[in-house]
């Protein structure tokens, strides 16, 4: 980003009546299709690119769908036997450690599962959520809704539409994303405000069913590795997949891991991927001109988690439910957003393209 570029640290609680309104641009910009910009070969290959990864999405989750039933069958017919075989007559207090591991197994499925299924399934959002379909209705419907305070509202200029807070436009999508954070191939969806909390948890129960997993099937893979004649493989699923699941699994817990760390530090610090760039460039100029940055929708590591999952005193729903992988709405309809304090509100002028 160049080094030029103006800020103006503006209050970010709501103006009283003798303040000024919050302005973030002077006047909205249209875009212009015949732009050496949008006609250039760098914008040809961006297009080519978003049409691959649309196309790729089915695919892709029907990829994620068939890996996830391998290693779960690979899990119930193969590892959980190995380690605990169901002793017949016993009843379940004469097997708790089988009983014990399956309810535990069941639960990290039902996670994953049911938290990749919202995630694909549940909309992002958009601006046009919950607004009229037609006319200049809609517009309006839209400009109340966001209330921002802001002398010419921000008009994303790709889809000429306003554009809330947080907001910003994804190129594969063709449309302003509420509370933006990116767009998932492996969901064919972007994570946006309404399913951002399944694809954390996603991201969450997913790399702790792979350190389990990796665990539970160390014997059983040590037995598939030894073809020696003398070594009688017990169980009708042929070895090479067992030994396949558990390389699959050690390969999808380091980088799953990774990617939900990530995730995990951008929630709880109220960042999404998009704005932790924009606030490290930030956070340096304000460092140059003897300033501290501030993120204006940080409400601390106990608020942010609140926020995530909509529970406690700042939510409306009990703190368990953050433990379970079921349906529950976020805070708010992701068009504005509380705010904690002072912040800096950045204007990129026409390079700003609105996505990353």
């Amino acid at each position: 980003m160049p080094e030029n570029i103006e800020f103006t640290p503006l209050a970010t609680s709501d103006p009283l009546d003798d303040e000024q309104p919050i302005t973030t641009s002077s006047t909205p910009r249209k875009p212009n299709p015949h732009s050496p910009k949008h006609n250039s070969l760098a914008a040809q290959i961006e297009r080519l690119g978003d049409m691959a990864i649309s196309g790729l999405g089915p695919i892709l989750i029907s990829l994620a769908f068939l890996l996830l039933s391998v290693t779960i069958f690979c899990f119930y017919t193969v590892f959980l036997p190995f380690h605990h075989p169901w002793n017949e007559g016993q009843g379940i207090s004469g097997n708790w450690a089988y009983s014990f591991h399956w309810v535990w197994a069941t639960y990290l499925v039902w996670g994953i599962l049911a938290n990749y299924y919202l995630a694909v399934r549940t909309p992002a959002g958009s601006v046009l959520d919950g607004v009229s379909s037609s006319g200049d209705a809609m517009f309006q419907d839209i400009l109340g809704e966001m209330e921002s305070y802001t002398a010419v509202p921000p008009t994303c200029k790709r889809c000429l539409l306003p554009k809330p807070e947080r907001a910003h436009h994804c190129s594969v999508c063709k449309k302003c994303v509420l509370r933006y954070d990116h767009h998932c191939p492996w969901i064919h969806n972007c994570v946006g405000h309404f399913n951002h909390r399944y694809f954390l948890m996603f991201l969450t129960y997913l790399p702790i069913a792979c350190v389990y997993f990796v665990v539970m099937g160390a014997g059983p893979f040590m037995l598939a590795a030894d073809t020696s004649s003398d070594n009688n493989w017990p169980y009708w699923l042929d070895r090479s997949l067992v030994a396949f699941s558990e390389v699959l699994a050690v390969a999808i817990g380091v980088a799953v891991g990774g990617m939900g760390i990530w995730h995990w530090y951008l929630a709880l610090t109220a960042q999404t991927t998009l704005e932790q760039y924009n606030n490290a460039y930030m956070r340096k100029i304000c460092k140059k001109r003897g300033e501290t940055f501030t993120n204006m929708y940080d409400f601390g590591i106990i608020g942010n988690f609140q926020d995530i999952f909509n529970i406690g005193p700042r939510g409306h729903y009990s703190w368990y439910t953050a433990l379970l992988p079921i349906r529950v709405p976020p805070i708010g309809n992701g068009k504005r957003y509380e705010r904690s304090g002072r912040g800096y509100v950045l204007d990129f002028g026409d390079d700003d393209e609105d996505m990353v």
